[in-house]
């Protein structure tokens, strides 16, 4: 059996009335996972700036605008 086919074995023993607190109960978990992902990822981000060997050593504005392609 997969873990969804138990999954969906599992929720077919609730009742609607506790179904509505499985419901709540996954969506904050959902949330909170998706909290950590974003958590990660901005961690990353920071750590790559970081350890950026060019950090501190900004483009110009108008040599970014020309690789953008716009005229300034």
């Amino acid at each position: 059996m997969s873990t969804r086919e138990t999954c969906e074995a599992i929720l077919d023993t609730f009742t609607d009335a506790q179904l509505v607190n499985v419901v709540a109960m996954l969506q904050a978990m959902r949330q909170t996972i998706d909290d950590l992902e974003d958590e990660a990822f901005c961690e990353k981000m920071a750590q790559d700036y970081d350890n950026d060997p060019e950090k501190g050593d900004p483009m110009p504005l108008e040599n970014f605008a020309k690789e953008l392609g716009i005229t300034l």
